[in-house]
């Protein structure tokens, strides 16, 4: 097992560290040495995209991983963008990861566009997945909907169909813009 592939899952030291137990979350404070694995598990990778890290943080932790502003700072630099990185610090009271790192790329980027543009072509039908999820994501981070913090919950809009399109093989295309058209006919 590779200790840097992030694509293993997340270690049981980054597991979730909060519970719901009805309106009362029961938050344990994290340790430096589970701080260090979280750092580990959950840091975007040199090659790959802030979109991309985002829909993989989101696969790994969700909205579990519950921290206070002094475990935000003690978890360091995740992103590999300081912008990202010292807003991720700013809040105070506790509140997950996942809102940390939404509300840090929503001051770093001026709009989804910026995050599209870090979007390579797919080739395969995983890939196709991978970037509809990463485009939801991005819609997600400047949504003034604050219920809609599940990137899988996000409905799929012409703007982001005509860019799946755009994005992947030819082969691909009429069969797409065929199934966009049948759904708009149905609603």
């Amino acid at each position: 097992m590779d200790d840097d592939d992030p694509r293993e899952g997340p270690s049981p030291k980054s597991e979730a560290k909060a519970s719901s137990t009805g309106s009362e979350a029961n938050i344990d404070s994290f340790s430096l040495k589970d701080l260090r694995g979280l750092r580990k598990d959950y840091r975007r990778q040199p090659d790959e995209s802030i979109i991309s890290w985002l829909v993989r943080l989101w696969d790994a932790a969700g909205e579990a991983t519950i921290l206070d502003g002094t475990e935000a700072r003690h978890l360091g630099s995740l992103s590999h963008d300081p912008v990202i990185d010292q807003e991720m610090m700013r809040e105070a009271s506790p509140c997950s990861l996942w809102i940390r790192v939404l509300g840090s790329v929503a001051e770093r980027y001026l709009c989804a566009d910026d995050l599209y543009m870090q979007q390579t072509p797919w080739k395969t039908i995983e890939q196709g997945i991978q970037r509809l999820r990463e485009m939801a994501v991005a819609e997600m981070v400047f949504s003034d909907d604050i219920n809609t913090r599940n990137p899988d919950l996000v409905s799929c809009t012409s703007v982001m169909w005509r860019k799946l399109i755009r994005l992947g093989p030819l082969e691909y295309a009429s069969a797409l813009a065929v199934m966009k058209r049948e759904d708009m006919k149905e609603t």
